[in-house]
């Protein structure tokens, strides 16, 4: 349990990452500076260490192939994610993808 708790947190590490580099290079491309050296990218990257360090945890206790199924739920989390807090538009494509993937999981560990 202990190790599908960490791998939870490394979707939640890598979705958030990936929102903060969105912001960022929005954010630097509005001020016109380097996108990589924005502070939220670099937080982004700290954010990305982290998670990886911590997949190594989780792929320990975790069968390779179940920890890389999970992994695939950011897929899910990142678009969820950026509607709320990036207001991005959901499109009908975007919820059938979240929807087969969904499945694609449950099917996969059950």
């Amino acid at each position: 349990m202990f190790y599908f708790a960490l791998t939870l947190v490394v979707i939640i590490l890598t979705s958030i990452a990936h929102l903060l580099l969105k912001k960022g290079s929005v954010d630097a491309a509005a001020a016109r500076k380097k996108m990589y050296l924005h502070p939220l990218s670099i937080t982004a990257y700290l954010l990305f260490a982290v998670a990886a360090l911590l997949s190594i945890f989780a792929m320990k206790g975790l069968d390779l192939k179940v920890f890389f199924a999970l992994t695939s739920l950011t897929y899910i989390c990142i678009p969820l994610l950026s509607f709320v807090f990036l207001k991005e538009p959901t499109t009908r494509n975007k919820l059938l993808g979240i929807i087969i993937i969904s499945f694609g999981v449950i099917i996969f560990y059950f």
